[in-house]
């Protein structure tokens, strides 16, 4: 096994210990037993429980910014994006989404998911139009940061699919909360008119 897949099967272990017995809980040790090797070959590649730790926030960070980078105009497009690459090793996200909901200590993971989302929405839902009230950057920097709580909850109850949803339903069902959110949220902090793109799946483009 080479170094590469080494450091996959590592920290994919680290994820299953971690969602089993708690970040804080879990040792290096417990990886090393689950990944069935020497706890010395886990720390040749991380060099500390916290560089682990950081591995696997930067791995979901990253698939959130491939996914997200994909241009395309319809609501619920890039949940569900993230969803179906998540479900191909869903242990890393899973850790990752449930940590962040409770902002534990120590770890800056929601912080993480929020300003990897946040740039995106800032600049395709919460563009300042002409007409906005003074104040307006302010106002949509902080409106893009709201719906990340919705995300990640959204998320997990996409990649575990114990809501009782069909996949199809549960896209329909988050596009149009989305719908709903970006609309309100332009409103409420009035960010002005500008044009619209985005649409429900379906709906032909502009609607």
């Amino acid at each position: 096994m080479n170094v590469p897949e080494r450091r996959e099967a590592f920290l994919l272990a680290a994820c299953r210990v971690f969602l089993e017995r708690g970040v804080g809980t879990a040792t290096m040790q417990d990886v090393a037993d689950a990944a069935g090797v020497p706890k010395i070959l886990i720390y040749r590649i991380f060099r500390s429980k916290q560089a682990l730790l950081d591995a696997i926030r930067d791995r979901v960070v990253a698939k959130i910014h491939e996914v997200w980078a994909v241009p395309g105009y319809e609501y619920g497009a890039r949940l569900r994006g993230m969803a179906m690459a998540a479900r191909e090793q869903p242990e890393p996200f899973l850790l990752v989404f449930r940590y962040s909901q409770g902002g534990v200590e120590g770890l800056d993971w929601r912080k993480a998911l929020e300003d990897a989302m946040s740039a995106y929405t800032r600049e395709r839902w919460f563009q300042i139009g002409p007409d906005a009230p003074p104040g307006a950057e302010a106002r949509a920097e902080y409106a893009s940061r709201l719906n990340v709580g919705q995300f990640i909850d959204m998320m997990i109850r996409w990649i575990e699919g114990a809501d009782g949803l069909d996949d199809e339903t549960r896209y329909l069902w988050c596009a149009r909360i989305q719908r709903e959110f970006h609309l309100a949220t332009r409103a409420a902090f009035q960010l002005g008119t500008v044009p619209m793109k985005y649409r429900l799946p379906g709906e032909a483009d502009g609607g």
